[in-house]
């Protein structure tokens, strides 16, 4: 693994600092629907910049970056403190299963309108028995004609209230005991009748996930990818390229919260304290053991081709040391931590469902035991 860049990588990572420099996102507003049309508009100056999809191929608009610097633009726009593009669920996950899976129709249709920023994805996978067992979804799918009729329920839709298209499993038959066998993945406009959209408040008070009733929408037959009873495999594209290039944005964000909270520390005279000091210097760890971590799983994309299971290790290594950073705001800078509207409050409870979004920890666990390790199943 040699963590240094060559000259195109140097060149690239320069060229994008010196955009980020003069193209930085004004500051996050309040409210939900005030900081999605924020950050759908940071999307599309990135998409204007050509720095929107700078992994996809450059037939499709992107600037066919390779792994590495992908990892630079992850890292860069952490480092800026630019937020993720907004409709990072089409760039990240939509866009790449389409350009393996979907027909030359739909990639002419879709993939540059999710370049643009014009029309936003969510994600219809898990539903209220199915979440870590995605096999187990109930949602079916009939065939009527050149058209599917579609029945069932999503939960922990993000952003379905602001999206045009789903990224959706449904169950078209299979008498196969295998749960995985007879899915198909489909392409669903969300804007028909037969969908109801029902926002979920969590404990941060926002909103971003959503429960979805489907009552007889509907999808084209050629809105299928990957062909009808094929949506496993289809499913596990999404699924690698979900975790794929966070990491490196994650561990950039974490590495900016545990200096902040350094200085926080420093100013209030805690440094002298071993216990803050100890937990500080095993956060500064993780920090940088997740960044090589990541750079361990780009060493072996860049092998095989394609996002691997490494994936999972770096995001359960960073659900697990954000809620420690969290929890240690709280008690370096105690009722000040708690204050409503403030940054370290925000931290605190949101970071509650970073071992949750994402796959589970305990799933997470299972993949790299099984897959990395080579452990048997019991």
């Amino acid at each position: 693994m040699d963590l240094t860049f060559d000259e195109h990588e140097a060149a690239f990572r320069d060229e994008l600092r010196a955009w980020l420099e003069v193209n930085r996102p004004g500051p996050e507003p309040a409210g939900e629907d005030a900081r999605w049309a924020w950050r759908m508009d940071w999307h599309r100056r990135l998409a204007s910049g050509r720095w929107a999809g700078v992994h996809w191929p450059v037939e499709y608009g992107g600037r066919g970056a390779t792994y590495t610097q992908s990892a630079i633009f992850f890292e860069e726009l952490g480092r800026a403190g630019a937020p993720l593009p907004g409709d990072a669920l089409g760039l990240l996950l939509a866009g790449p299963t389409l350009m393996a899976w979907g027909s030359e129709e739909l990639r002419q249709r879709l993939l540059p309108t999710i370049l643009a920023g014009s029309e936003p994805w969510c994600q219809g996978f898990s539903e209220p028995d199915a979440g870590s067992d995605l096999a187990a979804l109930r949602t079916k799918a009939t065939r009527d004609g050149d058209e599917w009729v579609i029945e069932g329920q999503k939960v922990w839709t993000s952003n379905a209230q602001y999206a045009k298209w789903c990224m959706l499993i449904a169950r078209t038959g299979s008498d196969s005991p295998k749960k995985h066998h007879g899915l198909t993945y489909f392409v669903m406009d969300m804007e028909q009748p037969g969908l109801q959209i029902r926002p979920l408040r969590q404990i941060t008070g926002e909103s971003e996930f959503n429960e979805l009733f489907i009552e007889g929408a509907r999808v084209p037959h050629d809105h299928v990818v990957g062909g009808v009873g094929n949506g496993w495999k289809v499913t596990l594209t999404t699924l690698m390229n979900e975790r794929a290039g966070l990491g490196f944005f994650l561990q950039v964000r974490l590495r900016q919260q545990v200096d902040a909270l350094a200085a926080e520390a420093a100013a209030r005279g805690l440094l002298d304290d071993p216990r803050v000091a100890d937990r500080l210097g095993d956060l500064h760890m993780r920090a940088e053991a997740i960044r090589l971590t990541a750079y361990r799983g780009l060493t072996s994309t860049e092998k095989h081709g394609q996002p691997g299971p490494e994936g999972s290790v770096t995001k359960w290594m960073w659900s697990e040391a954000s809620q420690e950073l969290a929890q240690l705001a709280v008690d370096v800078l105690g009722p000040d931590a708690l204050v409503e509207g403030t940054a370290w409050a925000h931290e605190l409870l949101r970071s509650r469902g970073n071992s949750i979004e994402g796959g589970t920890t305990e799933v997470l666990k299972n993949i790299v035991a099984e897959r990395v390790l080579g452990l048997p199943r019991r």
